[in-house]
């Protein structure tokens, strides 16, 4: 979560979102705030009426879908590319138009393996998930991570607190990563946010990203097939309009056996966006100010806190709101 790309591990929130954007930074502004409230008190009134014997998870979508599995326990079949584990459903639930991308699987180079340095809480159990090269990015598309526009941001905010329910939803989370004026100096501030869900298996989180490429969306999504390290094709759902959505297998880095799922949003207009949620959140980590990075500090919760049908959802209206 909030990784400028995966050579920087130990910064998993993005320590190193050293803006190369132009133009100046945009104001902060706090109106998702308002969104979150009003969403958790919506939130809070349908808590009340509900059944007693409701699922305190967050694998219940309110939707009219069936209840669904939190990855509570991992599945360890597999796929091809070796991407197989903690999948526990398939984002063609949502609609028949997911399709997987049509390129072959990579040959993985290993399989995870935790570091003695930082390992995973004595009792959980090791995930043998395959690991492949994640390239060195892409030349046509730029994550310099500047602060989304408010109605796609409010959109993010306000579609977290319907999934997660009935889940805890934090109030958004927010810092700027100074731009590096003395490498760049038209580079402006780069900005991290992010939003932490709790419920009893404990604390993950959910942040967006935002980007901009030159190339078609379904351009720019074929030429980052690859860059989550996944060994597995990711599948994709093309919309009407043309905006590309792209789910990547789960992947798992240091420290302490991090999960991490994400779903990219690319547009007819330019900007694309990435939605990821990882398995653990701010109780995890400290952001050092003297150099604007986070240091993670805890280990998280086993499991990631929302599914893939509910990702699914936040992406959607996420590109809604493109």
């Amino acid at each position: 979560m909030w990784e400028n790309e995966r050579e920087l591990n130990e910064r998993e929130l993005g320590g190193v979102l050293r803006s190369e954007v132009d133009g100046p930074a945009p104001a902060v502004r706090t109106d998702l705030a308002d969104v979150l409230r009003r969403g958790r008190r919506r939130l809070l009134v349908r808590r009340a009426g509900a059944a007693a014997g409701v699922l305190a998870v967050v694998g219940v979508v309110g939707f009219g879908t069936a209840a669904l599995s939190s990855l509570a326990g991992p599945d360890h079949s597999s796929s091809a590319g070796g991407d197989g584990p903690l999948v526990t459903m398939s984002p063609a639930t949502v609609g028949p138009e997911w399709t997987a991308v049509n390129q072959p699987p990579r040959i993985p180079y290993g399989t995870f393996t935790p570091a003695w340095t930082a390992p995973p809480p004595e009792g959980r159990e090791i995930l043998a998930i395959p690991q492949c090269d994640s390239g060195t990015g892409s030349r046509f598309t730029t994550w310099n991570s500047p602060r989304p526009p408010m109605p796609v941001l409010n959109a993010w905010g306000l579609a977290v607190a319907q999934v997660a329910s009935p889940a805890r939803v934090s109030e958004l989370n927010t810092r700027t990563i100074p731009a590096n004026k003395d490498k760049h100096p038209d580079s402006v501030d780069g900005h991290v946010q992010w939003i932490d869900v709790t419920d009893e298996h404990g604390t993950g989180s959910v942040d967006l990203k935002a980007g901009y490429t030159t190339l078609d969306p379904v351009a720019a999504a074929d030429d980052e097939a690859f860059v989550e390290g996944n060994c597995a094709p990711p599948r994709r759902l093309v919309r009407p309009d043309g905006t590309v959505l792209q789910f990547y297998p789960v992947r798992v880095s240091e420290p302490f056996q991090s999960l991490a799922r994400v779903l990219r949003v690319y547009t007819p207009t330019g900007e694309t966006y990435a939605i990821t949620v990882v398995n653990y959140g701010s109780p995890d980590f400290e952001f050092r100010e003297r150099d604007a990075s986070f240091n993670r500090t805890g280990a998280g919760r086993e499991t990631l806190p929302l599914t893939e049908e509910q990702l699914t959802r936040i992406a959607l209206a996420v590109a809604d709101a493109t």
